[in-house]
């Protein structure tokens, strides 16, 4: 039986951009940056004690961007909305009832590298 996602992928053109928004703006812990062949980087992050993790992909092309590239849960939307915009990001969807659950909150909003993000409350 599958316990949990070990990581998700999440492409980036630049990773020390894409680093300091899931750090700083996130708050997500890095687990493991470092060189693993020459040219690559292998950059892990964190949300809190989860056990699923993010790695930012240094791809050249970019996915689509019409649908979340990853989905994020926080259980005060608002709040964390208000933090992305002060750094400066594009919120899409400002929180609001989700369509799916009336008791979810959701927004939506694009990251440091144009990924679009799914943030919700539950």
């Amino acid at each position: 039986m599958i316990s949990h996602i070990s990581f998700h992928s999440l492409p980036v053109t630049d990773q020390d951009r894409a680093l300091a928004f899931w750090r700083d703006v996130m708050g997500f812990t890095i687990t493991v940056d470092s060189d693993y062949m020459p040219g690559m980087r292998w950059i892990m992050l964190r949300p809190g004690d989860a056990e699923t993790q993010i790695q930012l992909d240094k791809v050249e092309a970019m996915p689509e961007r019409d649908k979340p590239a990853i989905p994020l849960i926080a259980p005060d939307v608002a709040a964390m909305i208000d933090k992305i915009r002060s750094a400066g990001a594009e919120v899409t969807t400002k929180p609001q009832p989700a369509p799916w659950d009336a008791e979810t909150t959701f927004a939506m909003f694009h990251d440091s590298e144009g990924n679009l993000v799914l943030l919700s409350s539950r």
